[in-house]
């Protein structure tokens, strides 16, 4: 049998069970504390461990507070891409990550920025570029490089553990005292926040088994964890067959469900989970998932190559292509769309600047770039697109096509915007 078809065989968009590796070690369990919605701060890059991007509340207006660049600081240039901001008390925290293969032969960074001024604190160096973004557990930040290594570094920039990983490391997840990381090679780890390891599962290892020489992975997301489950996502072959994988385990490590899915050029995004829906993006659509039995419910297509990230209040979902869309969580009808206007030069989506990043939603807006927008029917609220700083930068644009351009986090009064190229600004 050849191996394509092999593939379409064992995995072919729907729920299927994939018997990976798991390595025995003494479980994580279940979060043994819930996740407590903080308003002064964004701890991980989709606010929770569900990933949701759902806070409760931000900004009702706003004026620029403060930026950076790559220059700031008496420490060496910033080269690489700005991760989303992960705000803390006083503070906001800032990878130097790799989104581009030039970036390679950089040191890597985290960064530490004044919250009232934006002047850097302090800078922790790498060997290599950052896997992904930081996540912030109490006072311990949490962080990976392209060299496979992940590290806690506590809010004043002190080294407290690092774990070596079997590939580069991507946005790690907390909850309750453990977080969960993916590597490049699509193993999943799950650790304490003291550093011991729980449990360790590899998707490579059943295909070595069976085909005799193992299936390629690309990995470009984080873990999102709730009360029942741990889910993750990863694309197998991304230079042939390009096949998304969302799977998810119960907390001992134990896998309990997989749906596969054709994805395009881009890996799948980190999924969200509310209730009992599981929401996952690659490639031209999303895809609503029982978050049980790992069912399909719904699929929208959005007419796009690439999809973002998703984000959710539990009663729309909302995700952004070349435009952003809200869709009815319950079928993932269209309720309405903000259109991407941002061209230059010529008509078409490779001309403009897709909105990838995933918004932020709360109760009584919806975050897109540097604007708020009306949850029920996307008119907007204040603020704009940064269309003309984006399309400004002397970066092509047509490169954005599969990054998350101006990824932001919210405070309940302030919004941060992460240009990937030019810095981290403030707006409050």
């Amino acid at each position: 049998m050849r191996r394509r078809a092999l593939l379409a065989t064992v995995a072919t968009c729907g729920a299927v069970a994939i018997a990976g590796n798991n390595t025995r070690t003494p479980s994580c369990g279940p979060p043994e504390e819930s996740f407590d919605r903080p308003r002064s701060r964004w701890p991980t890059t989709g606010y929770g461990p569900t990933n949701t991007a759902y806070a409760p509340a931000g900004p009702s207006n706003g004026e620029l507070q403060w930026q950076t660049d790559r220059e700031s600081g008496d420490g060496p240039r910033l080269n690489g891409w700005f991760s989303t901001p992960i705000v803390g008390e006083n503070a906001v925290y800032v990878a130097i990550q790799s989104l581009d293969r030039y970036d390679r032969g950089y040191p890597g960074y985290l960064v530490a920025l004044d919250d009232e001024t934006g002047e850097i604190r302090w800078r922790v160096e790498f060997p290599s570029l950052a896997g992904g973004d930081p996540a912030l557990a109490g006072d311990t930040i949490l962080v990976g490089d392209e060299a496979g290594t992940l590290y806690a570094i506590s809010t004043t920039g002190e080294r407290r553990w690092t774990q070596e990983l079997d590939a580069a490391v991507r946005t790690p997840t907390v909850i309750g005292e453990h977080v969960y990381v993916l590597d490049a090679s699509a193993t999943v780890y799950g650790f304490t926040l003291d550093g011991e390891q729980c449990w360790k599962h590899s998707h490579s290892r059943f295909w070595n088994d069976l085909l005799g020489r193992g299936s390629s992975f690309a990995v470009d997301s984080a873990p999102t964890v709730d009360d029942s489950r741990v889910y993750v996502t990863v694309q197998e072959n991304p230079s042939d067959d390009r096949t998304g994988h969302v799977t998810a385990f119960n907390h001992g490590g134990n896998e309990e469900w997989n749906y596969s899915f054709p994805t395009g050029y881009d890996s799948p995004s980190t999924p969200a989970v509310v209730d009992d829906i599981v929401l996952v993006t690659g490639g031209d659509r999303i895809v609503a998932l029982d978050a049980t039995t790992g069912e399909r419910r719904w699929r929208f297509v959005v007419g796009h190559e690439y999809t973002g990230a998703p984000a959710t209040d539990g009663k729309r979902v909302y995700v952004g292509a070349k435009n952003l869309y809200a869709l009815d969580i319950t079928d993932g009808s269209e309720q309405w769309r903000i259109v991407n206007h941002g061209v230059r030069d010529a008509v078409g989506w490779e001309k403009s600047v897709p909105f990838m990043a995933r918004p932020v939603v709360t109760d009584d807006a919806v975050y897109l770039r540097a604007g708020a927008f009306d949850p029920t029917d996307g008119s907007r609220l204040w603020g704009g697109l940064a269309e003309a700083e984006l399309l400004g930068s002397n970066y092509a644009t047509e490169n954005y096509g599969w990054n998350s351009l101006a990824p932001l986090s919210v405070t309940s009064d302030a919004l941060y915007l992460s240009h990937q190229l030019l810095g981290v600004a403030k707006i409050a």
